[in-house]
């Protein structure tokens, strides 16, 4: 990002400053696909793309965790399954500082709590206890999870990250719908939660709704050997933590309306639409030191007139506990040139070749990302053609961009689709958590 833009990317009337003169703890910048548009009647389109992130000039003490873990030990865990879920455990008990509170619920058709939520937790009896873990009995999730829930509200201070961390290889019948309300209520008590599911028999639109409610991430594990690391990624995450939770309100100006935005980074995932909205207000969950995070804005155009032209007005609040206020808020102006089509023509270049790589990068993973859900739309409608169709177009998108083996996993399921008609359990969940992973930091925007 040139430094003129980054400059005029960097929000207002912030909450907290840094010692240095002004300099904002909130870091807002801004890229548009567009720096000139052609003056014109009729719609088009302009992109912008947002990173949010903490300055790195800013000084916080570390946010105490107050994490329960939620272990499925139905009988299908049996075996490496429930032996990596024990090591996982053992491994964020020593990751562990005497500040953080730690709770361990084990659950199948009932839910035990082997330790209530502590602070100052004996590490070795806390081991020890994970390491009775033994498989019985069915998978019912709502007893689990309300267990955990109870253990996290425990054990939470003023300051504290409240975190669950549930791991299950089954799916739950009859219970989803209070599964759903509880994460709904964990999400508006700041009580994220990160479902992990192993193997292929558990409902990934279950607890990808679980994730959403709650402000917590879903993911796919497809070997008891990625268990421990699994857990040690959130763990690591939680320390980075800074700000609890996080939201973005869109406001675009006259004549323009946001088509879409997608999140890009550190995952993708659809935003709630704003267009129908007098408060266009998304969650997007906490954010701490390193990269931030990054959204993709299609914005709609109509009656551009020459001159400077602002698109919308992006603001960004976030609960810090660190500060004396208790939040950061930071506001940024999406702002294009709108130039006379007889001065395009007279020398101002206006080219789709000027959009910045940033931005073409985040569009193609975007793009492929779209096209599993509509994939995934085919097949439940019965339309397998186009659902193979859509594979193999994106087998080919992937290995352009360089993602070999989810392109061949893409390539195996066009051809697994050919053949039955449907996905395999395998191939459906590589294809919806792998192109959600597809994101990465543009260096454009790196929060540097």
């Amino acid at each position: 990002m040139d430094t003129e833009t980054a400059q005029s990317a960097r929000g207002g009337a912030p909450s907290a400053q840094l010692g240095g003169a002004g300099q904002s703890a909130l870091d807002l910048q801004v890229v548009v696909s567009h720096e000139r548009l052609p003056a014109l009647a009729e719609e088009q389109a302009c992109y912008a793309l947002l990173s949010v992130s903490l300055h790195r000039g800013a000084r916080y003490e570390r946010l105490p965790l107050n994490v329960c873990l939620l272990l499925d030990h139905s009988t299908s865990m049996n075996g490496a399954r429930l032996q990596s879920a024990r090591d996982a455990a053992r491994h964020i008990v020593d990751r562990l500082r005497p500040e953080d509170s730690l709770g361990l619920v084990a659950f199948s058709d009932r839910a035990d709590v082997l330790l209530p939520a502590q602070r100052n937790v004996d590490k070795a009896m806390a081991k020890a206890i994970a390491s009775t873990l033994q498989p019985a009995g069915g998978t019912e999730l709502f007893q689990g999870l309300g267990a955990g829930i109870r253990e996290v509200v425990r054990g939470r201070t003023k300051t504290s990250i409240n975190h669950l961390i549930l791991l299950t290889d089954g799916r739950t019948y009859g219970d989803e719908q209070g599964c759903l309300e509880l994460a709904r209520w964990a999400g508006e008590r700041q009580i994220s939660i990160s479902p992990l599911g192993i193997g292929d028999d558990w409902n990934e639109d279950l607890l990808d709704q679980v994730a959403a409610l709650s402000g917590g991430r879903s993911e796919y594990i497809d070997s008891p050997r990625r268990v421990v690391g699994a857990f040690e990624a959130i763990i690591s995450q939680l320390n980075r933590v800074i700000a609890r939770q996080s939201s973005l309100c869109i406001v675009p100006q006259s004549s323009v309306t946001l088509h879409e935005a997608h999140q890009v980074a550190p995952d993708i995932q659809s935003l709630a639409s704003t267009r129908d909205s007098e408060t266009p207000a998304v969650m997007l969950g906490p954010l701490g030191w390193g990269p931030g995070k990054v959204v993709l804005m299609e914005f709609r155009i109509r009656d551009a007139a020459p001159g400077s032209r602002t698109l919308a007005r992006v603001g960004v609040e976030a609960d810090v506990p660190g500060v004396p206020e208790g939040r950061l808020s930071g506001t940024v102006d999406v702002v294009v040139e709108v130039v006379s089509v007889a001065n395009a023509v007279g020398g101002v270049r206006i080219s789709n070749s000027e959009i910045p790589a940033a931005i073409l990068n985040a569009l193609a993973r975007v793009a492929l990302f779209k096209m599993q859900e509509k994939m995934v739309g085919d097949v439940k409608a019965g339309q397998i053609e186009s659902a193979t169709q859509r594979l193999e177009v994106m087998a080919t998108r992937l290995a352009a961009i360089g993602e070999m083996d989810l392109a061949r996993s893409a390539m195996l399921e066009a051809g697994q689709m050919a053949r039955a008609g449907t996905l395999s359990p395998t191939g459906r969940k590589k294809m919806r958590y792998g192109t959600r992973a597809l994101s990465m930091i543009p260096k454009d925007v790196d929060n540097g």
